[in-house]
């Protein structure tokens, strides 16, 4: 099973809901008790997904029940999990149960088109981001993606296109990972390499992160 690394956890969030009875008894628990209980366990499932220990973040959603279990965040993050883990197709089938729940849930879509990038559908992987895109037209990490699956499709007019639109030095290091992935599509690695230290030195390692692990999965 691959276990590369992409840019998933960027897109988990906590949010409280609704629930059911969790505990013994007859009388329906206080819905901010839960609320707080839910954001601790995902919390936690959040701690042990960025060691990278997948197996015990599983087992710890496990001991959510009833609607704690069924909790939109709470199901993007499993899936997010078995994506790590290799298991796309459950991840997949994780992904669209949500989105046939809240076809608007931004998360789960998100993931839903990395799993397609990860696993090489590059087409299929574009289509998605560029309605995320259509969505979303600031997030500068979908754009990213629209524009690595145009350039890993050969479609590179398209790739500059929408290269043109980052700003050096902006928000975040989409165009330093441009003008990288631009020259290692030209086949000049040491320009990539310049264009990705000077990322770096700007926006520190863990500003680059989600940039860094979409290159994992670029095959060109």
């Amino acid at each position: 099973m691959r276990r590369g690394v992409a840019a998933l956890c960027a897109l988990l969030c906590v949010a409280g809901a609704s629930f059911g009875q969790v505990e013994g008894g007859d009388a329906a628990p206080d819905p901010l008790v839960l609320q707080r209980r839910l954001a601790l366990v995902l919390r936690q499932v959040s701690q042990l997904y960025e060691a990278g220990d997948y197996r015990g973040a599983i087992r710890r959603l496990d001991d959510l029940q009833g609607g704690a279990a069924q909790d939109l965040s709470a199901r993007n993050l499993r899936g997010a999990i078995l994506t790590k883990l290799g298991d796309y197709n459950q991840a997949q089938q994780v992904f669209q149960a949500i989105l046939s729940a809240d076809p608007s849930y931004f998360p789960a879509a998100f993931n839903m088109a990395e799993v397609q990038y990860m696993q090489g559908d590059y087409a299929s992987a574009m289509s998605a981001f560029t309605e995320l895109r259509n969505r979303d037209p600031r997030n500068e990490l979908v754009r990213f993606k629209v524009f690595l699956c145009h350039l890993l499709l050969g479609q590179t007019d398209e790739a500059r296109g929408i290269a043109a639109g980052f700003i050096p030095a902006g928000s975040t290091p989409a165009w330093y990972y441009a003008q990288a992935m631009i020259a290692k599509k030209n086949g000049d690695g040491r320009a990539a390499d310049k264009h990705i230290k000077a990322a770096r030195e700007i926006y520190g390692s863990g500003g680059c992160k989600l940039f860094d692990e979409s290159l994992v999965f670029a095959r060109f």
